[in-house]
Parts: C-alpha cells; structure tokens; sequence
C-alpha cells in the first residue's frame, strides 16, 4: 500500500471521528438544524436529479455533506461525483 492511500485513509478516518464528536456533543436544538438542513439538501439533490440539472447520486453521505455546508455542498458533491 503506498503512502499516499494511508495518509489518506488516516485524514479520512480522522475527519470522520471529528464531524462524529462534534454531531454527539450538539444539544437538541443543533440536532433538529442538523435533521432539517439534511431534509432541505435531500430536496435539493431531489430537484437536481428530477430537472436533469445535473445527475448528482441519492445517499445518505450525500445528503448530509449538503446538509452540513449547504448549497456549497452541492458543489462539493457533483465535484466528488466528476471526479471519482
């Protein structure tokens, strides 16, 4: 394995148990933004795909990156989506 996939899969894997800490440490308010802006990056995803703006694909991954960073995160998807 050469040492790019492992600093990789360290950063990933890093970045993971980051975002994971900092959901289980919001209060209940944070999780109800959180579950909604998800809801509105899932209907934003939705509305792509349905007027053939661009096919951008329908996971839970997906839906929570446009959640977290919003219409910049439908950036960051269809960037993800070109490029892997």
């Amino acid at each position: 394995m050469d040492i790019l996939a492992i600093v990789l899969s360290f950063a990933i894997g890093l970045t993971l148990m980051l975002l994971l800490g900092w959901v289980f440490s919001l209060k209940t308010k944070g999780l109800i933004r959180l579950a909604f802006n998800s809801i509105a990056g899932l209907i934003l995803i939705l509305s792509f795909n349905l007027l053939r703006i661009v096919h951008l694909p329908l996971n839970p991954l997906n839906v929570l990156i446009v959640g977290f960073l919003g219409a910049p995160g439908v950036v960051v998807v269809g960037l993800l989506t070109l490029f892997l």
